[in-house]
């Protein structure tokens, strides 16, 4: 009977969440007070006005810090202040927030890595009636300059290197700063003095007539309640929304604002919804929608007109944020004929709480990359995970035995294709409580994970941070003793809701205590049946609640301090990860391997605890389209180590889409497939031939290309560079590669591949743009010779169109095995690519692809390969592993016949010449990568 019981229960909670494609159940902006609100004010120009105090105009004792009062129209003393700093070169923090407030606005603590910061100096350059000039930093290195303008309503000017705006805050006049909390603090005190007279008080009469006299009080009060899908947000603080309009002059195109399935440039909005930032358990989402998803990162990257570098903006507040896009043109200079114009893009930013907290990022000329190191060295570059987690990983919901797993481990090795990492979702639990196994169906986990891991392969479990309500579940029964779990409105009870286990609870992970504690529960003797060759996935950590408004958790709830889940929501994934990554690094006694994890919600900083996946997708060509600009969107946003689910989690792929997948996703940063418990099944070899062939083929030419990823993510770890990039980025010259079609159906791998998939049924053929300059076919090793041009491209199914760039050297590892980890001592095959001038480059970084040995102990090798003037020659960065053996190098468009070749030491090599594809091949030149060496081309 209880089994019956449980199952009606899933099918109950399932066909909840299945609605989740229903829009009703999320709020338009329309239905959000604080979104419709703000909207009104742009609309009718009916906020209020601020305006600058300038005799309150201050530089701090330290000369790091300016900071001048903002006074309201309609009110005699200022209630708001302005702090302008740059914490590191080029980087201007602009916060307001209330003077001396009643009750103090929640800031979000241990995002911003503050220890990064290097203030810069500040100076009041010049000062009147009608401005004030502020620099920081010296006149010699890279500085800031922030130009603050009165009048009746205060603008701020952040100015490049020749005195013209690259960002405008406020110049329409759309700041706002709701502080109606009196109302709030004022029913705080009258319960105080309640409880103090009826202490003291024996006339029960005159106690009765009191209480009517405040209920009389009370219901003349404005109630600041909202509904919404039959729920009640209390909203006991009343108002405190905060909005601001940030221009981005001369910019026809600005990025970023993670996560939603649209296209990469972010359109506009104002005829429509805004984009909205609230982290959100959604099934089945729709493509060509701003409403929420399961992630939140508050980034704009804007791309001025005709300029070689990019400026960014970080809208530091992790609570419910919608934000509407517009185009502005304006008339800048009288010509003989008519007028310039110009195009301008504007953000207007409205979050429902907290302060405004935001850092403008500025590039300088001829910088490209320079804007994402910036936004790492605030909230962190992405992590390094382990080498296994760049190659492929089958996953399904679910693996329900054991058995099933052994059989997997056999099948990939029996259709001879290439697997590292097999997963286990929800059911390979007992009774849905994390950090356990069913004994029933996983009797011998540790044997379980012995068995992969002689193959070189890996597991990962899910780890979902709702906890069963199970009195006699002993991880439970210490959350409940030690008060970890969030509480409802009434600060008193623990909160409760439903979600796969049936009821349950939810840590606060805002409470330093529990993060602890829930790494703690990572350790081999608390989670039982653990090994080091098992990893961890958190899923449903928006935080994902069935019968929770719009499939989350209450805002009025209450964390450690008092503090609202209103104002911490977007960021509670972050520390989910963050409580994840901490202890899996201190369940190893020497706290030196590096954890790899893969999670579904995520705020800025995110990147430094985890790899990031788009959610529960659909098997369709629409999703299988947007998934590239959903993850250019994400690199863009400084997190670049993200994936999908390949064949779409929900529905029933057919075989041609499947292939095509396959085929995009083996290019893409995480590489993984995943289905829903209700689809077929859809391993890679279900459809059989020529589709478990192409499937095969995708899957190998990842692993052989698994050392130049490798080295791209080493690279994001240490630089913040995107791995997948539009190709204005590679080429920010070309108007061409800002073209739609361009920008979001076509990418670089690093700067040194160029995929463009097919994501059309019965495509046989793409027209494909390559900027000017030597492409090499990937399939072929053909050469093209375009000078930034659109060619029509052969795509049978059995490939998409992949293309070398010219100038690029790509290391690879040809000999496939089964697992990467079989694959760490095998040679390198050098790809060397020649451009239009005879030259190329590339790197490689290898270690021993699990520690952080490469950190702590300097172990790893970083190398520089060049070819220029027909010698290939490298230049040795660090060398402190075990060299690895070349047995092969590859050169393309070199356009002669050598008559010999010599190493460094004037030996002659072995090589032929294939003159049909112009390449060379050095066969064992007996050089390694590790050393430094030379070949002279005669």
């Amino acid at each position: 009977m209880k089994k019956i019981i449980c199952f009606f229960l899933f099918l109950f909670f399932l066909l909840l969440c299945c609605e989740c494609a229903d829009q009703s159940k999320f709020k338009l902006c329309s239905q959000s007070t604080f979104c419709e609100n703000n909207r009104e004010i742009r609309k009718n120009g009916s906020g209020p006005r601020f305006s600058f105090v300038p005799s309150s105009a201050k530089v701090d004792e330290n000369k790091n810090l300016f900071q001048i009062d903002l006074l309201r129209s309609d009110e005699v003393e200022p209630r708001l202040f302005v702090e302008i700093s740059s914490v590191i070169p080029g980087v201007v923090r602009v916060k307001i927030n209330e003077k001396d407030p009643d009750l103090n606005r929640y800031e979000v603590e241990g995002v911003l890595l503050t220890e990064n910061f290097n203030y810069q100096n500040a100076e009041i350059v010049s000062q009147n009636e009608e401005l004030i000039l502020l620099r920081f930093g010296s006149e010699k290195e890279k500085h800031a300059d922030v130009k603050l303008v009165y009048g009746s309503s205060w603008k701020i000017e952040i100015l490049n290197s020749g005195g013209e705006p690259i960002m405008v805050l406020n110049n329409d006049s759309l700041f706002n700063f709701e502080m109606d909390k009196k109302d709030f603090l004022l029913n705080k005190q009258k319960e105080k003095e309640k409880e103090a007279e009826a202490k003291n008080s024996d006339n029960e009469k005159e106690k009765e007539e009191e209480e009517e006299e405040e209920k009389n009080q009370e219901d003349d009060q404005p109630n600041y309640e909202e509904r919404f899908g039959g729920n009640t947000d209390s909203r006991p603080y009343g108002p405190s929304s905060v909005a601001l309009d940030v221009i981005f002059p001369d910019t026809e195109h600005i990025y970023g604002l993670p996560e939603h399935s649209t296209k990469l440039s972010l359109e506009d909005t104002e005829e429509g919804e805004p984009f909205r930032l609230y982290n959100v358990d959604i099934l089945e989402y729709e493509t060509e929608s701003r409403m929420s998803l399961y992630g939140s990162i508050p980034v704009i990257i804007s791309k001025p007109n005709n300029q070689k570098t990019l400026h960014g903006i970080f809208w530091f507040n992790p609570s419910d944020t919608w934000i509407d896009i517009s185009t502005q043109e304006t008339q800048t200079k009288k010509k003989l004929f008519g007028k310039n114009s110009r195009v301008s893009k504007r953000a207007h930013w409205m979050s429902e709480t907290g302060v405004i907290d935001l850092f403008i990022m500025t590039g300088q000329e001829g910088k490209m990359y320079q804007v994402f190191e910036m936004y790492d060295t605030l909230t962190g570059f992405p992590y390094f995970p382990p080498s296994f987690s760049v190659a492929y990983h089958q996953c399904r919901w679910s693996y329900k035995t054991q058995k099933e797993i052994q059989n997997l481990n056999e099948k990939f090795d029996e259709y001879d294709i290439p697997v590292d990492v097999f997963w286990m979702d929800i059911d390979h639990t007992d009774g849905k409580k994390y950090f356990t196994f069913d004994s029933r169906t996983y009797p011998d986990p540790k044997q379980l994970s012995k068995t992969v891991s002689d193959k070189g392969r890996k597991l990962v479990a899910i780890v979902d941070p709702h906890i069963k309500k199970e009195n006699s579940w002993e991880l439970y029964k210490e959350a409940q003793s030690n008060d970890y779990f969030i509480k409802k409105s009434d600060r008193k009870t623990d909160y409760e809701g439903h979600c796969w286990p049936g009821t349950s609870k939810w840590p606060d992970f805002l409470n330093q205590k529990v993060i602890e504690w829930w790494g703690s529960r990572f350790s081999y003797d608390k989670y039982e049946g653990s090994t080091s060759n098992m990893h961890i996935w958190n899923d449903m950590n928006e935080p994902a609640i069935f019968n929770g408004p719009e499939m989350s958790i209450p805002r009025d709830t209450i964390h450690l301090g008092e503090i609202e889940h209103r104002n911490i929501h977007n960021s509670y994934g972050f520390f989910v990860t963050k409580g994840t990554f901490e202890g899996l690094i201190k369940r190893n006694q020497d706290q030196n391997e590096r954890p790899f994890i893969l999670t579904r919600s995520f705020f800025a900083g995110s990147q430094r605890y985890s790899t990031i996946w788009t959610g529960d997708n659909m098997a369709n060509w629409d999703q299988l389209k947007y998934t590239e600009s959903m993850l250019l969107s994400l690199g863009l946003a400084g997190a670049p180590l993200s994936g999908e689910d390949a064949g779409g989690f929900l529905n029933n792929p057919d075989e041609e889409l499947f292939a095509r997948w396959f085929q995009t996703s083996a290019f893409h940063p995480f590489f993984r497939s995943h289905s829903h418990t209700d689809t077929k099944r859809r391993e890679p070899w279900v459809f059989g031939d020529p589709y478990t062939s192409i499937i095969r083929e995708s899957v190998k030419i990842r692993y052989s290309l698994l050392p130049f990823y490798y080295t791209q993510f080493y690279k994001a770890s240490t630089k913040g560079k995107p791995i997948m990039r539009p190709l204005w980025l590679v080429f920010p010259e070309d108007a061409n590669a800002l073209n739609e079609e361009v920008e979001n159906f076509s990418y670089m791998i690093s700067s040194s591949m160029l995929v463009s998939p097919i994501s059309e049924k019965n495509q046989i053929s793409k027209d494909v743009y390559l900027p000017k300059g030597c492409w090499y076919d990937f399939h072929t090793l053909e050469k093209i010779n375009s000078k930034g041009a659109t060619y029509k491209i052969d795509a049978p199914l059995e490939k998409i169109p992949i293309f070398y760039r010219g100038g690029k050297i790509v290391p690879r590892k040809m000999r496939v095995r089964r697992s990467s980890h079989l694959m760490q001592n095998d040679p390198i095959t050098l790809f060397v690519f020649l451009d239009e001038n005879k030259k190329s480059s590339g790197s490689i970084f290898i270690d021993d692809g699990h520690s952080y040995d490469f950190k702590n102990s300097n172990k790893y090798i970083h190398q520089k390969i060049s070819f220029q003037n027909n010698k290939l020659f490298t230049k040795t960065l660090n060398s402190n592993y075990d060299p690895a053996l070349i047995e092969r190098i590859l050169i393309f468009g070199l356009e002669q016949t050598p008559k010999n070749i010599m190493d460094n030491n004037n030996q002659d090599l072995i090589f032929n010449v294939d003159e049909s594809i112009d390449m060379i091949t050095i066969k064992k030149p007996n050089l390694s990568i590790g050393h430094d060496w030379q070949i002279l081309i005669q």
